[in-house]
């Protein structure tokens, strides 16, 4: 009877044990996953560049250029990767957000779709910038038109790219925003928020009910930063064209730490971890990689290894 006992309280004090222990590994895994996702609100972070595929190489680059004020920063070869590409924007790679134009091999057309939406660029004349767009190749597709105190007006490229002008006194980085479409938007807002640190600027309901859109981006104030348009459409019917629009880079401090804060979030949200974290060894570049829950790629990179221009 006396065993009997003694093994019951054994039994008893055993799972007590392995109670606690159960308690300690999922409150040490909560104050894990808790840590990891305050330290991305403390990286520090910027869009770097966006990538998109285009139909002719050098007809882009005079559009974009001649056409919309950008300047050629870079043309490269990669014939062991299948592609080539230039690399366009308004300053610096360093200070700027850049787009990376690629044209692949053996192919003569994109295909965008309508999940992309637009790319953005602020003007100090909104009437000018149209007329020299146009005098290089790009149909406007909306005429300036002034809404709320605000000029814009829309041009599209020969590979059916988009690009908002918007007139704005002074802009820091004219090139801004980039708009995707998503099917959650408050599901993908705080994806971007959690998963990258991005802050919410502006939350905007169209008066006709069309659609919702969330505005995010780094820093603290929305003017003087790139910024993120994600927009939930209604009656439009989806048509993927992820074959245009590629991908997004982003900077941080450090992608082992950005990776598992992803794995976090993608778990609860949504997504998928596509690159871990790793060196690159041809250009000696820390990168790692995830989509988010509509599927967009999103390319994380170490500051320092960017700052040296090897990508």
């Amino acid at each position: 009877m006396k065993m009997a006992n003694n093994l019951g309280l054994s039994s008893i004090l055993f799972s007590l044990l392995f109670f606690s222990l159960t308690i300690e590994t999922s409150l040490g895994a909560r104050n894990l996953n808790e840590n990891v996702l305050d330290w991305v609100k403390k990286d520090h972070r910027r869009f770097l560049r966006a990538v998109i595929h285009v139909s002719d190489l050098d007809h882009s680059i005079k559009v974009y250029t001649r056409g919309f004020g950008m300047k050629l920063l870079k043309r490269r070869n990669f014939p062991d990767r299948g592609y080539k590409d230039a690399l366009v924007g308004f300053g610096p790679q360093n200070t700027h957000f850049l787009l990376e134009l690629r044209q692949r091999d053996g192919l003569s057309n994109v295909f965008i779709g309508t999940e992309f939406g637009h790319f953005g660029i602020a003007t100090q004349n909104v009437y000018k910038s149209v007329e020299q767009a146009r005098a290089n190749g790009a149909v406007v597709i909306h005429e300036p038109e002034k809404v709320n105190q605000t000029i814009f007006a829309f041009v599209q490229d020969h590979d059916g790219y988009k690009f908002k002008f918007i007139q704005t006194p002074s802009p820091l980085d004219p090139l801004s925003p980039i708009m995707l479409r998503v099917q959650n938007l408050d599901l993908s807002a705080n994806f971007y928020s959690k998963a990258l640190g991005m802050k919410l600027f502006k939350r905007q309901n169209n008066s006709t009910g069309e659609f919702i859109r969330a505005t995010l981006g780094y820093g603290t104030n929305q003017s003087k930063t790139t910024l993120l348009e994600l927009e939930k459409r209604n009656n439009i019917s989806r048509d993927d064209g992820r074959d245009g629009y590629s991908m997004l880079y982003i900077s941080t401090d450090n992608v082992n730490k950005t990776a598992e804060a992803a794995k976090v979030v993608i778990k609860e949200l949504g997504g998928n971890l596509i690159m871990e974290p790793v060196l690159v060894p041809t250009i000696n570049v820390k990168m790692t990689g995830f989509t988010d829950p509509d599927g967009w790629k999103l390319i994380m990179v170490d500051n320092k290894d960017y700052r040296r221009g090897t990508l």
